[in-house]
């Protein structure tokens, strides 16, 4: 039973490193962000099922979909103004 939290924290550990590693492509940052908030709610799944309080997971999963959407809403607005999503070439003091 805590094999399962061991992986799902191996898994967070590595989606920070590639989080670490990719910042140069905003749509890989957003992948890697949904995955370490999978990871996380994997883990607060198995501690929340001991104290059977539920309702924090629903508060969890409506901000992880809040934090979506405003990542690909400023995503699509930045493919659409400076023509791709390449954090190297854009200076965002100027945006």
């Amino acid at each position: 039973m805590y094999l399962n939290f061991y992986l799902y924290l191996y898994m967070f550990l590595i989606c920070l490193f590639m989080y670490s590693y990719f910042y140069n492509h905003i749509m890989l940052l957003l992948m890697v962000l949904e995955f370490i908030m999978l990871s996380l709610l994997m883990m607060f799944m198995f501690m929340i099922l001991f104290s059977k309080n539920f309702e924090f997971i629903m508060f969890y999963l409506i901000f992880v979909v809040c934090e979506s959407v405003l990542g690909l809403t400023l995503l699509l607005l930045l493919i659409r103004s400076k023509g791709n999503d390449n954090m190297k070439y854009l200076n965002l003091i100027l945006w």
